[in-house]
């Protein structure tokens, strides 16, 4: 597969002669200069692209241990082989970093679609999405949405993730699961038929019913044979508990407050709560939106050579 790395933003194509938000340090830039900022930006993107293709198979592995892991948890915890509370936060930690194996899947640094990595571009993404009980299918469809109207109320998917601190958004993020019009699934709902409305949108919503679907009726299964704190503790807690830990650390955290639209200020470099490394380095998730196809993990090294560029753009990257 070529390492070319393809230099349009999952949103919007690249255009040099528009100016950098916030203005800031930046406002008084001419054309030529921002168009030689940006060939460094591009640059620096092309060398950690080819890094991250290099080493893009650790993806996979990374995701079919963790899969089997999580698979042995059931007839372990029900032959009392492992404690119900060590294979919940295994379970927990498998869930929330399964989706950044996912994200990666979803933006095919993997591989890409006619090549010999596609399928396992693909297999990483499935099986990243089953202990969260979401398909693949729609997290792709939803994540390169939201690439592309970033905190645009009306359609991006993860607006409702919006809060003023960190207490309400852990709050909204539990609330946001629960059934109810105020519910982020009708919003990502109407978002798919009414915003994006392609066929892909369509099956991927009947892909989440069907999934969820098994996954309830599975969870009952075993609650009928005896074995419902098993399922509770390997699967139902660990997934609900994953689910607002990457809607919080992963979407709120890395937008708020929503008030930018434009490539450089629609997300942010921030010091994360929780740490780079329990974040997923999403601390440095502008370089993400800049370049998507560089993987999260390369973030922070991509992010630190190109800390003197954003900041003649204008970029506030005081928090590192």
């Amino acid at each position: 597969m070529s390492a070319q790395l393809n230099l349009r933003t999952a949103d919007t194509t690249l255009a040099p002669d528009a100016p950098a938000f916030p203005l800031g340090a930046g406002a008084d830039l001419d054309k030529h200069v921002r168009v030689d900022l940006l060939r460094q930006e591009k640059a620096i993107a092309q060398k950690y692209y080819a890094i991250g293709q290099q080493i893009r198979w650790k993806y996979v592995a990374a995701t079919l241990v963790g899969f089997a892991v999580w698979l042995s948890l059931f007839p372990l915890t029900m032959l009392d082989v492992v404690p119900l509370w060590v294979a919940f936060v295994v379970s927990y930690l498998i869930a929330t970093a399964g989706y950044v194996t996912a994200h990666e899947a979803m933006h095919s640094t993997i591989g890409r679609k006619g090549t010999k990595g596609w399928f396992w571009n693909e297999l990483t993404g499935q099986l990243s999405m089953i202990p969260l009980m979401f398909p693949f299918s729609i997290a792709r469809v939803t994540h390169l949405q939201h690439h592309r109207f970033p905190n645009d109320p009306v359609k991006d998917p993860d607006y409702p993730d919006g809060a003023p601190n960190l207490r309400a958004a852990l709050w909204k993020a539990w609330l946001n699961r629960q059934p109810g019009k105020t519910a982020q699934a009708h919003h990502i709902k109407r978002v798919l038929l009414e915003e994006i409305g392609t066929p892909e949108a369509k099956r991927a919503l009947k892909e989440t019913a069907l999934v969820q679907l098994a996954g309830t009726l599975f969870f009952i299964g075993m609650a009928l044979a005896g074995y419902a704190m098993e399922v509770a503790m390997v699967w139902w807690l660990p997934r609900w508990l994953a689910l607002i830990h990457t809607h919080v650390f992963f979407s709120w955290e890395t937008h708020h407050p929503q008030s930018g639209t434009g490539r450089y200020d629609n997300t942010r470099i921030f010091k994360s709560s929780v740490g780079s490394f329990l974040s997923m380095w999403i601390e440095f998730h502008l370089v993400h939106h800049l370049y998507p196809n560089i993987p999260m993990h390369l973030t922070k090294q991509a992010y630190y050579e190109m800390k003197p560029i954003l900041e003649k753009r204008g970029v506030d990257c005081s928090a590192h």
